[in-house]
C-alpha cells in the first residue's frame, strides 16, 4: 500500500487518570505524532483533540466527528499514540475494527508499530478488548476505593469550606482535616447566624470585611470573597455535624464536625425553609418577637422624620404598631406606641426582677445547697435517655427481621431503618450532652444569675440587638394591645419577682451581713431556694426538653 495515497487525522486524547499513572499529555502526544509524521513522512490533514472519557460510548464529539470524515472520504487512516487514545468500549471499539477490516480506515499509525486493514484486524481487536477491559477493572476498583474510604468515615469527594483534602503519594490514605486558616471563620458564620441578630448577607460581609476571607485558591480559580449563595449551601449542608450522605445513605465521618446536631437543626429553623432569613432594612429593638393583641399579627416599627416647629429641627422618632397583614380581620388598634413608651413599660418590668452582686452571690450559695437533689434527676434523665436508645436498637433488629421475612419491601426497610438511625444518632448526642450537663450545671445557674444582675442597667445602654435578647431571654409570647405591653415571663423569673419585697424590705439587713451562714436565718433563704429549684426545672427544660426526642 502506497502511504502517498493515505491521508492521515491526528487524533490525541487527554487521560483522566490519576497523576501517579498519568499518560502523555496532549502537547506530548502531539509532538509524538509530529515526530512519527517526519519519520514516516506520513500526510496529515487535521487534528482532532478531545478531553472526555473513552469509557462511555459516543461521548467525545471531536473522535465521532473525525469517524464521520474518514466515512465520508477525506481521510483513510489515524496517527495516534496508542491504541487505546482511539476506544475504551466494546461499542466504539467494534466500529472501529469494523472501519479497519473494510478498508474505510486503511492505516493506523502508533510511535511503535502500524496497524494496516490486510493484516491488523485481530491484533487490534485484541488491544481494543483490552483497554475496554481494563476501564471496567478501573472503574472497578475505583468503586472499591470509595467505599472502603466511606467505611472509614471519610467521605470520597471534595472537602468543604473549612475543611481540607491531604495529599499523601499514597492512594487510600487520604483523608479529610480541619483547615486552619479558614476553619473558626466558617464556624464563626454558624456563631453569627445561632445569634438570630445577623442576616446571611451580613455574615457574608463581616467575614470577608473583618476578617478577609477568601476560599480556597485552585489551579483553576484564584480565591475570592465567599458569596451569599455558597454561604448559604455551608449553613445548609450536615457534612458540618460529622455525618455525610453518599450513595442516599447517612455515613458518620471519622473528621472533626464543627457544629452539633442541635446546632444545626437551630440554624435551619433560624434560616427557614429556603435557608433565607428575612432581609431587614432596619434594626429595631422591639420587632420580631412582639403581636398584635387584637388580630395576632407581628408588630413592626416605622420611622417618622418630624420638624420641631419651635426650633426648626427635624428629629426622627420610632413608633411601634401592628403589620395588619391578614387579610380575613381587620384590626381595631389603630394606635401608634413611641419607642420611649415601650422602653419605659419594659424597664418597669425589668425593676422587678432586677438584683444587686451580693444578693446574686448568696442566691448561688443557697442552690448548691440543693445541687445533690438535681443530681438524682439528672441521673434519672440519664436511665430514660439509654432506655430510649435500647429501644431504637431494638426496633432496628425487629426492622431486619421483618425485611429477611419479606414482610418488609426494600424500599420500605430503607425508608423506616434510616428513620430510626436518625433518631438513635439524636438520642446517642443527647444522651452524652446530659452527662456533661452534670458538670457544668452550676455554671449555668451562674450564668442565669449574671443575666439579672442590673439587668435595668444593662438594657438602658444596651445596643437594639442586646435590648432584644434581653426582652426574648426573659419571657415569651409577648403582646402589644391598647399601646399596653403583656407577656409570660419564664417561671423562675416569677419567683424573683414575688421575693423582690422580702429583698427590699431586708436590703438594710443585707449590708451589714458578713457570712452566708447569717444570711441563711433571714426570710429571704427559702425563698431563694424555690427560685433555684424553679431556675433548674427551667433550664433543664431548655437544655433537655425532657424526652421529646
Amino acid at each position: 500500500m502506497k502511504r502517498e495515497n493515505i491521508n492521515y487525522f491526528i487524533y490525541v486524547r487527554k487521560s483522566t487518570e490519576s497523576d501517579g499513572r498519568q499518560v502523555l499529555s496532549i502537547p506530548a502526544q502531539i509532538e509524538e505524532a509530529a515526530k512519527l509524521q517526519a519519520r514516516e513522512n506520513l500526510n496529515v490533514v487535521g487534528t482532532f483533540t478531545d478531553s472526555h472519557s473513552a469509557k462511555i460510548p459516543f461521548n467525545r464529539p471531536e473522535y465521532s466527528e473525525m469517524i464521520r470524515q474518514i466515512k465520508k472520504g477525506n481521510a483513510n487512516g489515524i496517527i495516534v499514540w496508542k491504541v487505546d487514545r482511539l476506544s475504551r468500549n466494546h461499542l466504539e471499539g467494534g466500529e472501529l475494527i469494523h472501519l479497519l477490516q473494510t478498508g474505510v480506515i486503511k492505516s493506523i499509525w502508533t510511535p511503535s508499530r502500524e496497524y494496516q486493514s490486510s493484516d491488523s484486524a485481530l491484533l487490534i481487536s485484541l488491544e481494543a478488548s483490552m483497554a475496554s477491559q481494563y476501564s471496567v477493572d478501573l472503574g472497578e476498583n475505583v468503586k472499591r476505593g470509595l467505599n472502603k474510604k466511606v467505611v472509614l468515615g471519610q467521605p470520597p469527594y471534595i472537602a468543604p469550606l473549612g475543611y481540607l483534602n491531604t495529599k499523601q503519594i499514597e492512594h487510600g490514605t487520604n483523608s479529610v482535616v480541619n483547615d486552619p486558616k479558614r476553619w473558626h471563620l466558617i464556624r464563626k458564620a454558624f456563631d453569627l447566624i445561632l445569634t438570630r441578630q445577623y442576616t446571611i448577607v451580613q455574615v457574608a460581609s463581616i467575614l470577608n470585611n473583618d476578617h478577609n476571607f477568601r476560599t480556597r485558591t485552585t489551579k483553576k480559580r484564584t480565591g475570592k470573597p465567599i458569596s451569599k449563595s455558597i454561604l448559604q449551601r455551608t449553613l445548609t449542608d450536615p457534612f458540618y455535624t460529622g455525618y455525610f450522605n453518599y450513595k442516599g445513605q447517612l455515613h458518620k465521618g471519622s473528621y472533626k464536625p464543627m457544629v452539633t446536631l442541635e446546632e444545626f437543626d437551630a440554624i435551619q429553623v433560624i434560616l427557614g425553609r429556603k435557608g433565607r432569613p428575612k432581609p431587614h432594612k432596619h434594626v429595631f429593638a422591639f420587632t420580631g418577637f412582639i403581636q398584635c393583641g387584637h388580630c395576632g399579627c407581628a408588630v413592626t416599627a416605622s420611622k417618622k422624620l418630624k420638624k420641631i416647629q419651635s426650633t426648626g429641627e427635624y428629629r426622627t422618632y420610632t413608633f411601634y404598631h401592628c403589620t395588619k397583614r391578614n387579610g380575613t380581620l381587620i384590626c381595631p388598634d389603630k394606635q401608634y406606641t413611641k419607642e420611649k413608651e415601650m422602653e419605659a413599660m419594659i424597664e418597669e418590668i425589668l425593676n422587678k426582677i432586677s438584683i444587686g452582686p451580693k444578693w446574686k452571690q448568696w442566691a448561688i450559695e443557697t442552690i448548691k445547697e440543693d445541687y445533690e437533689d438535681e443530681l438524682l434527676k439528672h441521673e434519672e434523665l440519664l436511665k430514660n435517655t439509654h432506655a430510649y436508645e435500647q429501644k431504637l436498637l431494638l426496633e432496628l433488629d425487629n426492622l431486619l427481621d421483618l425485611r429477611i421475612e419479606n414482610v418488609l419491601s426494600e424500599e420500605k426497610y430503607n425508608q423506616k431503618k434510616a428513620e430510626r438511625e436518625m433518631q438513635l444518632i439524636r438520642v446517642q448526642e443527647k444522651f452524652k450532652r446530659l452527662q456533661q450537663n452534670v458538670n457544668d450545671w452550676i455554671a449555668q445557674v451562674e450564668e442565669k444569675f449574671d443575666f439579672v444582675e442590673n439587668v435595668v442597667e444593662k438594657f438602658k445602654t444596651g445596643d437594639p440587638r442586646l435590648r432584644k435578647i434581653i426582652c426574648m431571654d426573659i419571657g415569651w409570647n409577648w403582646l402589644l394591645k391598647g399601646k399596653k405591653l403583656t407577656f409570660s415571663m419564664h417561671e423562675w423569673l416569677v419567683e424573683i419577682e414575688k421575693i423582690k419585697s422580702h429583698y427590699e424590705q431586708e436590703k438594710h439587713q443585707l449590708e451589714p451581713i458578713k457570712t452566708f451562714e447569717e444570711y441563711k436565718q433571714t426570710d429571704s433563704f427559702e425563698a431563694v431556694r424555690l427560685i433555684g429549684r424553679s431556675l433548674c426545672d427551667y433550664i433543664r427544660t431548655i437544655k433537655d426538653n425532657s424526652l421529646n426526642f
